[in-house]
C-alpha cells in the first residue's frame, strides 16, 4: 500500500466514532476508495491497517503507522468507547 493511501485511511480512522474493544485490541472500520479497511490498535505495537474488504473479497494489508499516529488514534478510540 502506498504511503498516501495509508495516510488517508489513518486520517479517516481519526474521524471514526465506532470503535470496538476486541481481544486483539481496539478496532475500527472505515470506507475509502470503494474498500472497507479495518484499523487495529493492538496495544503493544503501532496502529495497523490490517484488512481490506471489497467486491473481490478480503485481503491482508499490514500497513503500520508510527507511534505518534498510534497515540492519536488511541485517544480517539478511547473517547469513542468512553461511557458517559
Amino acid at each position: 500500500m502506498d504511503t498516501m493511501t495509508a495516510t488517508e485511511i489513518f486520517e479517516a480512522a481519526n474521524q471514526a466514532t465506532d470503535w470496538k474493544r476486541l481481544t486483539t485490541g481496539l478496532v475500527a472500520t472505515v470506507n475509502h476508495g470503494g474498500y472497507t479497511y479495518t484499523i487495529t490498535l493492538p496495544g503493544s505495537a503501532p496502529a495497523e491497517i490490517t484488512w481490506r474488504t471489497g467486491f473481490g473479497g478480503t485481503e491482508y494489508v499490514g500497513a503500520q503507522g508510527d507511534w505518534r499516529l498510534t497515540i492519536r488514534l488511541t485517544d480517539v478510540a478511547m473517547g469513542a468507547l468512553r461511557v458517559l
